[in-house]
């Protein structure tokens, strides 16, 4: 045989066991679902979105994020969550946003192999309310609280102070644990000021920005003297927008919330967003797909992350911005 015709043969032998390996590979590709309660029109899950598949591409997974089509819609979550099982994959990421639903689902997920992450929400409870094996996720409670504490500091010296406390979505354990974390600093803060008249109250408030905007402003035409609202989420900024149809200056009523979407970003570059908290949630999405690699390639065993409660104000949002556009914070 010539050497023309043993380098063509040796080419064509390396070409066949390249794509032998290749569908090897194409067959050994891991499959990860992230199933969650929120919408496509919620923008806070574009970041976590964006985590995922950084992730997926890092460690070469097929990956696929589930949205509900109505916002905070359970029962379609917990259709897709269903659906997720059937095709069996070799792990699914979800958030738990009700303490009961979600609990015989999961078991019987990990019960027949698949291993299933909660990431952005947890069990109220944690490990002992649900078999999810980990959580990714913020510490709402702790994460209301340090909020509070903050805009205290805003608080005026003298006089009456009043809180209202918007709870996004009554009953899901994501607003409902960070209403509760502002509600204890509140009530450290009466016991700690006995002399002051303070009090707080909670409102609806909404997962929109217009609904969120009227409902804040019915409130503060019946209560003028309200010094701050918190929202558990971001729909704050549609209240912001109120008060400036209303003719408060900003800072007349204190404003704060969670996450860092680009209207709240504007709202705190125009001064009536004074504090804002970062859950972080590129780390929502990118986290548990590493685990989940980990634990499938190495046997590891779950573990669960906090990931932050980091406090923002208006002279960070510079920095913010251009990393927002990322889909990075």
């Amino acid at each position: 045989m010539n050497s023309t015709k043993r380098i063509l043969l040796a080419g064509i032998a390396a070409g066949t066991a390249g794509l032998v390996a290749g569908s090897a590979l194409a067959q050994d590709q891991e499959r990860y679902i992230f199933v969650h309660h929120a919408s496509t029109g919620n923008v806070f899950w574009q970041a976590v979105q964006q985590g995922m598949n950084d992730a997926c591409e890092q460690v070469g997974a097929d990956c696929q994020m589930i949205f509900a089509q109505t916002e905070g819609d359970l029962q379609q979550q917990l259709n897709n969550f269903q659906t997720a099982v059937a095709q069996q994959p070799d792990g699914i990421v979800t958030s738990i946003v009700d303490d009961t639903i979600f609990d015989q689902p999961i078991a019987e997920a990990v019960d027949a192999g698949i291993p299933v992450i909660a990431s952005n929400t947890d069990d109220s409870e944690g490990a002992a309310g649900n078999p999810r094996l980990s959580f990714i996720g913020q510490n709402l409670t702790a994460a209301g609280y340090g909020l509070a504490q903050a805009m205290s500091d805003e608080f005026p010296d003298e006089g009456p102070i009043q809180v209202l406390i918007g709870v996004s979505e009554p009953g899901q354990s994501w607003s409902e644990l960070r209403a509760q974390g502002i509600a204890d600093f509140m009530d450290d803060y009466i016991d700690a000021n006995p002399d002051r008249e303070i009090s707080y109250e909670r409102l609806d408030s909404g997962t929109d920005l217009s609904a969120t905007a009227n409902r804040v402003a019915a409130y503060v035409q019946a209560t003028p003297d309200l010094t701050a609202y918190f929202d558990t989420g971001y729909w704050h900024a549609g209240a912001a927008n109120a008060l400036r149809d209303l003719d408060y200056e900003p800072g007349d009523i204190l404003l704060g919330g969670f996450d860092l979407v680009p209207v709240v970003l504007d709202e705190m570059e125009a001064g009536y967003i004074q504090y804002q908290i970062d859950q972080q949630p590129y780390l929502q999405g990118y986290l548990p797909i590493i685990q989940l690699d980990l634990m499938n390639e190495f046997g590891l065993s779950a573990w669960s992350v906090d990931t932050g409660s980091g406090l923002v104000t208006p002279d960070d949002v510079a920095e913010i911005r251009a990393l927002s556009e990322q889909n990075v914070r």
